[in-house]
């Protein structure tokens, strides 16, 4: 399994397209106790007149939480098998780059960095995550830690 694994470092995979609207951003926002936060996430009026972005952007902790559906469906491309039981292990590095307007759409661009094997046939990749919109604007660019362990992995 090292082997397969090993194979597949630099190699690069990529999420259908996707977008946030300003419905699902209020939503977050209540759902996160963030209901009275700031007017460039809620306030589409104020955001379009005030701001630099031509609206309400999307909050930097809302796309990483989308970041799970969108590496798996980037993942199923560069992975010899499917790793469902695949767990967060962390992040050795986040970034929000540039603002992303609400509304626009985006992917995940998931390159795998390591494969470090760990006791009892278990494996930990690191990947290189970037969210890119249509225009190639990146907005968020992590390394994030992913477990493997056997029941992710193929008999």
């Amino acid at each position: 399994m090292l082997d397969r694994l090993t194979q597949k470092i630099g190699q690069e995979g990529l999420s259908g397209w996707h977008l946030i609207t300003q419905e699902m951003v209020d939503r977050y926002a209540a759902l996160s106790g963030d209901g009275e936060g700031e007017w460039i996430h809620l306030d589409p009026e104020r955001a379009a007149r005030e701001a630099d972005y031509g609206g309400t952007i999307v909050p930097g902790f809302f796309q990483v939480s989308h970041l799970i559906k969108l590496t798996g469906e980037a993942m199923r491309t560069l992975l010899p098998f499917d790793a469902n039981h695949a767990l967060n292990y962390g992040f050795d590095r986040l970034r929000f780059v540039r603002p992303m307007p609400v509304g626009a759409r985006f992917r995940a661009r998931v390159r795998i960095l390591e494969v470090a094997p760990k006791p009892s046939g278990s494996f930990l990749l690191k990947e290189a995550v970037l969210l890119e919109l249509e225009d190639g604007t990146v907005t968020l660019a992590a390394e994030w830690l992913v477990f493997l362990g056997p029941r992710a992995l193929p008999a």
